[in-house]
């Protein structure tokens, strides 16, 4: 009953809707919750094929093909993740280049 309540307040009140979209509208809030999103799901996408295409090369026993492949896998995770951080580093630069602080930029990290 109780939660039924509190989700069709949160529905209702149109106040609570235009709070969530004014907290998020400036163009530096928006830059940051991207960032984030990008970088940290980067980042878990290349430890993951790393552990994977890792597993792949351990249970290979032998075979010259799965274990070619793999340690492909697992380079093409390492050039992933390396871009991945160099493109984080890139847009740090670039938003300090235009005058901005990119270690202090508004809402990061998003509070829902």
């Amino acid at each position: 009953m109780y939660l039924l309540a509190a989700v069709n307040n949160e529905f209702t009140d149109p106040t609570a809707l235009s709070n969530w979209i004014t907290k998020y509208a400036a163009f530096g809030s928006i830059t940051g919750v991207a960032l984030n999103i990008v970088f940290y799901g980067g980042v878990a996408l290349t430890l993951i094929f790393g552990i994977i295409n890792g597993i792949k090369y351990a249970t290979s026993g032998g075979d010259k093909f799965a274990s070619q492949a793999a340690k492909q896998g697992v380079t093409n995770a390492v050039i992933g993740f390396i871009i991945v951080v160099g493109f984080k580093v890139i847009v740090s630069v670039i938003i300090n280049l235009l005058g901005g602080e990119a270690a202090n930029l508004p809402n990061s990290t998003p509070e829902f």
